[in-house]
This record gives C-alpha cells, structure tokens and sequence, in this order.
C-alpha cells in the first residue's frame, strides 16, 4: 500500500505542506503605505480637486494592501483535498474494457479584488485555484499508467474606465469540473476561456463590441473537444416613438467527438425596430432585417429575410394585425425564395369568447417551380369560470388552396426546422421523400453540429424520417434542436386542404382537469396527379390530470389515425409524489408507463421508468442527498435501458465542509450492443474561502 501512494503521490509533501499553511489562517500581506512627502500637508494653495483626492486616500479601509496607486483587498484563503475512485466498464459489439482509476486532487484557492492607479482607472477581480491532480489508471489488459497534472484554474475580471462613456471589460478564466445528470450520467468538463467587451455609453446610440474564446474538452460516454470563436456587436437608438437593435455576430465552431470532426461558421445581422404610430401606442409598426450565413461541414445557406408587422389595437376588445414577410435562401445547389402576406383580428366578447379571422397569401419559388397558396381561417374560444369549475370550449377551420407548377418532381430545401427530441417520443420530420444524407442537426442558436449515431439517429419509416436523441449523446433530454435537409416535392398537382379542430378543457375544484381534442385534415387534389401519399389525417388527444399540494397524476391517450406520417396510438400514465416533512426533510417520486402501438407495421414499443430525489437536514451540520432515475424502452427497433444512482453525505462546521459520494451510471443500448457501467466514489475535505 505505501509503494502505491508514493507511486502515485509523488509530491504529497507539497501539496499539503502548502494546505497546511493555508488552513492555518488567512495570510495579511503588507505594504509600505508611506505617503511621499510632497503629499503628506495640503497646502492652503492647494486645489480643491488635490484636497479631495487626499481626503479620499485617507478615508479607505484599512482591509488590504494599500499605496497611493493601488489597493489590493486582503485575500481570502481555501483549499480542498479530493480522493476518486472510478471503475469504468464498457460493450461494444461483445467487446468489453474495463478501466479503473484511482485519483487525488490538491486545490488551493485565492480570492482577491482591488484597484490600479485609481478606482475609475480599472478595477480587478482575481480567482486562483491551483490543482494538483495524481492519478493511476488500471486497464482490464494488464497496462498500468501513473499521471500527475497541474490545473492552473483561475478566474480573471478587469473593468476599465468605469464611470466614462466609454468602458472596457476584460476577463480570462480557466474551470475543470465533474457533472452529473439524469440521463447523461457522469461527465469531467475543462473550460478555458477569455474575451473582452467594449461599452460605448452615449445615450444617443450605446454600442457593445465584444470578444469570445471559449474551448472545452468534456469526458462522458464519448469524449469530444468543443473550441467556439465569437465576435459580437450591438447598438440601440431610442427616441420617443421608436426602438432600433442592431445585433451582428459572428461564431467559428469546432467540434472533434470519438474522431469525428465538425465545424460550422455562422455570420447573423439583425435589425429590428418598433414604431409607435399613434402617441398612445395602440398603432405599432414592428421591422426586422435579418441577414444569416452558414458554412456546415457540408451544407452551406444563406437566408435573407425582411419582415413587417403592423399591431393596430382598435379598442380594449379589437386588435388588427397585418404582415408582410419575405425570404431568399441559397444553399449548396439550390435557390429559393417566399413571399406571404397576412391580415388577423381578433375580437373579445365579454371576457369570454375570443374570435380569430383572417386570410395568409403565399408564393414560394424554388429551383425547379414554384407554389402559391391562399389561406383563410376561423377560431373561437369561449371561457366561463363557475364557483366550482372552468370550462373552456375551442373550435376552428383552415382552408388551404394550393398550386403547383414546374417539374414533376423537384428537390426543395428546409433548413432549421425545430423539433424537441425526447426519449419515448414519436418525432418525425415535417416532410416526405427525405435525402438521408442531406439531414443536419444542430443546435437552435447554430454553433453545434450534432453527430448522427452519437447525439441522433434516423430511420425511414414509409418513406417518412423518424428522428430520435440518443442517451449517450450530448442532445439533452427533451432539448430542441433545429434539423436542415432536402426533399422531393411533388409539383405536378393543385389541391386543396381543409383542418377541422374541436376540443374541450374543464377543471374541477383546482384539482381535476379534463381535456380533450379532435384534429381532421384532408386533402382534396383538383387537378393533375395526385401525389404518392395524400392528407387524411384525424389526430385525437385526450388526458386527465389530478394535482394537490403533494400528488400529481396525469392519464394520456392519443390516437394518430394518419396517412400522411405513421399511424400511431400512444397511451401513457404519469404519478409524481411530493413530500416535505417539519422535520426538514423532502423527496419526490416520479413514475411512468406508456405504450406505442405502430398500425402500419402491427409494432409496439413499451416505455417506462421513475426518477426520484431525497434530500434530508439531519442537523445544522450534516444533510443527506439521493438522486436517482430508471428508464426502459422496449421494441423492435429501439431497446434502451438507463439506469443512475447519486448519493451524497455532507457534513459542514465553520469554514469546514467534508464530502462522501458515490455515483452509479448504467447505460444500455441493447440492440447495437453498446453498454456503460461507471462506478464512482468521491471523497472531499474543503476549506471554504475565508
């Protein structure tokens, strides 16, 4: 055991020799706080400005270093000594590595602030946090590696020139921390990053201008390294009736995961403005500009956009809206551009029932034809509150008149369509006749390149594309991601599409809530051949839910009696227990079941699982933390099993605090045969900043 620990300890001498020092208390620098003589007596000739910079030299705290060009606040002092153990075991096609790794942390923390020359000169902020990490990792084919590392971590703001118009804010700061979460598991992120931030304060047109350097390198199920370049500008002008935003960014993002690398460019200018056409502001002029170019590993667009909207509140109860928008998007081999214009009113009836009128025209040209579209719609809503109940009543119908002209079939390009992926969850693109290859997935704002068969998968189900989150990947659960790809579009036929929704919501007593809905669409072709799959759709959805102050309870149906996407029937249950007890301790219970059945194909996909916290204050001293959640999914094409435990003891006196955790990750993906068992046991003694 001793020939292990010197091994992998092979300064520990140091490293706690320099905690010890520290733990003893916090150290007071001094300074020489001599004041020349030339300003020791004020002369009675002296300025008013000269007095006032004297009194104000004689006046600051005695807290820290001082001179008569700088102030440094007297550092506060911690430290934290960590001892992990992590075993590592992961399948891949029946192959199995098993990696266990022993690893101590030495932290010293720093924190100071302070002033150079003058307070309104520039102003300071400074975190030190210096890591030694030793560590020995122990692999299942008998090799042996030792690393000893040092983390520089730190933490860096300075201002310049506070109170002038003009402001510049510079920072730099180095992190490594774990993460655990459900249904990602546990995770080590290294964050370095640095940047600086211009402020032009002139009340007729304050400009920021900025600069962002942000690499991290993140250890989980797959490894990945993330470096993102950002150059930002933004003004505003504002005068009595209008408000004017310029906001300009340019990103440079790079991604390397498991050997795969990415890389998307993104330059976005956008104006808006808002004009209040009348004093009272009941005539709203709303412009926006937007110029977007992307540069994907291999997809390439380039959008213009130019909108405006007009608000016009007529009374308390009539609001108007009209808008005119208008698209060009280029990308690699394609072309298009859309025209639409809009007009909406709205009227409220006695506080009750809300009507919604209006008419859409559409005019799309893209590479190989062009559509027009006319649109007309009619919603009601009707709301009557009782002593005991709410009842809530909707109805609405679409009308949709198409035509086509062009090639009998020509590639049309969507790009940054929005989706929220969750597991369990039936997500699929909006349109038919999907290039596989063509489909990229990023992030909403655009700086990350997801990578399929690591973040995402795509199946073709009939023609249609199904899209899934994968529970290694670094897609969050329930995140929205925007999806780019191209399609065939059929061309050769003019139709017509009529949506018909019913629905009704009530609660009983502020517990019970009931509601259901009845969406029809179908489709009627009025010249031409009629496409491969026509509109027939009726989508019911129904649910039940029961909510007191410590329970919640929710039973949902719903049935997609589609053509135009895959029919499914989706039936779930959801019951969630809250309780917080005078004796200081709370713990949630949430569990689920639910079951798709696929009518095409006669398949079924079961899903269920719970997640659960418990935190209990057992004294001032000491509290108890458990986290943990299971989750199955179930058929023929998708069968997933995830399973995590964290556990948490923490004991805190004065500046004190020590730690013991243990945390449990298994994850499953049966069908490619891909599983990860990680367990980890942390132990920490943190002296907090004092």
């Amino acid at each position: 055991m001793t020939h292990f620990f010197f091994h992998i300890l092979p300064f520990p001498q140091i490293a706690f020799a320099s905690l010890l020092l520290l733990f003893v208390g916090p150290v007071t620098v001094h300074a020489d706080e001599k004041i020349p003589e030339s300003v020791e007596v004020v002369s009675q000739k002296a300025s008013p400005l000269d007095a006032l910079l004297q009194k104000w030299q004689t006046t600051q705290p005695e807290s820290g270093p001082q001179k008569q060009y700088f102030f440094i606040k007297r550092p506060t002092v911690g430290g934290q000594l960590t001892y992990e153990f992590k075993d590592d075991s992961r399948t891949d096609d029946g192959t199995t590595e098993q990696v266990t790794n022993h690893k101590f942390f030495e932290k010293i923390g720093l924190e100071t602030a302070g002033w150079i020359y003058h307070p309104a000169l520039m102003r300071f902020a400074l975190i030190f946090e210096p890591e030694f990490n030793q560590s020995k990792e122990e692999m299942s084919s008998g090799e042996s590696v030792n690393t000893n590392s040092f983390s520089p971590d730190y933490s860096m703001t300075s201002t310049f020139l506070e109170t002038k118009p003009y402001t510049l804010n510079v920072f730099a700061n180095r992190q490594q921390e774990p993460v655990w979460a459900a249904y990602s598991g546990n995770s080590e992120s290294i964050n370095d990053s640095y940047g600086a931030t211009g402020l032009l304060k002139y009340k007729i047109l304050p400009t920021t201008l900025g600069y962002t350097h942000t690499e991290t390198d993140q250890t989980g199920f797959y490894t990945s390294n993330n470096i993102h370049d950002e150059f930002n500008l933004s003004s505003q002008r504002q005068t009595g009736k209008s408000d004017t935003h310029l906001i300009s960014t340019y990103t440079d993002d790079q991604r390397t995961s498991e050997g795969v690398d990415t890389q998307i460019t993104t330059f976005n200018n956008n104006l808006f403005n808002s004009y209040g056409i009348t004093d009272d502001k009941n005539v709203m002029l709303d412009s926006s500009l937007t110029f977007l170019f992307q540069d994907a590993s291999n997809f390439n667009t380039k959008n213009i956009n130019l909108r405006e909207q007009l608000n016009w509140q007529h009374t308390p109860n009539l609001q108007s809206n009209y808008s005119a928008n208008h698209i060009q998007m280029e990308t690699n081999d394609s072309s298009s551009d859309m025209t639409d214009i809009g007009a909406r009113l709205t009227h409220l009836l006695y506080e009750n029932l809300t009507t919604n009128v209006g008419n859409r025209l559409n005019q799309y040209n893209y590479s190989e034809g062009k559509e027009n579209a006319a649109k007309g719609f009619l919603d009601f809503y009707y709301k009557r509150p009782f002593s005991w109940t709410t009842v809530g009543l909707h109805s609405g119908w679409d009308y949709l008149y198409s035509d086509r002209t062009g090639s009998a079939s020509g590639s049309a390009v969507v790009t940054n369509e929005t989706h929220k992926l969750s597991l369990g969850e039936e997500i699929y693109l909006d349109n038919y006749n999907v290039d596989l290859d063509s489909i990229i997935v990023t992030n909403t704002a655009g700086t990350i390149v997801y990578v399929e068969n690591m973040d995402y998968s795509v199946k073709d189900v009939n023609g249609y594309v199904r899209i899934s989150r994968l529970p290694f990947g670094e897609i969050t659960e329930g995140q929205a991601v925007s999806v780019s790809y191209s399609y065939l579009r059929n061309s050769d036929y003019d139709d017509a599409l009529l949506t018909e929704n019913y629905g009704f919501n009530f609660d009983l007593w502020h517990d019970w809530r009931f509601s259901y809905n009845f969406l029809r669409v179908t489709q009627d072709i009025l010249s031409e051949q009629a496409p491969e799959n026509l509109v027939d759709d009726t989508i019911q959805h129904a649910e039940i839910r029961y909510d007191i102050d410590w329970s919640y309870t929710s039973l949902t149906y719903e049935d997609n009696n589609r053509l135009s996407a895959p029919a499914y029937t989706r039936r779930e249950i959801q019951e969630t227990l809250y309780y917080r007890s005078q004796w200081q301790f709370y713990v949630s219970l949430k569990g689920y079941y639910g079951q798709n059945d696929y009518k095409d194909n006669d398949e079924t996909k079961d899903f269920y699982g719970g997640i659960t916290t418990f935190d209990w204050i057992l004294t001032r001293w000491c509290k108890l933390r458990v986290e943990g959640y299971y989750e199955k999914t179930g058929g023929n094409s998708e069968e997933t099993e995830n399973i995590g435990l964290k556990t948490g003891l923490e004991f805190r006196y004065r500046i004190w605090t020590a730690r013991l955790s243990y945390e449990l990750t298994d994850q499953n993906d049966i069908i490619s045969d891909i599983q990860r068992t990680e367990h980890l046991a942390r132990l920490e003694f943190i002296r907090i900043m004092w």
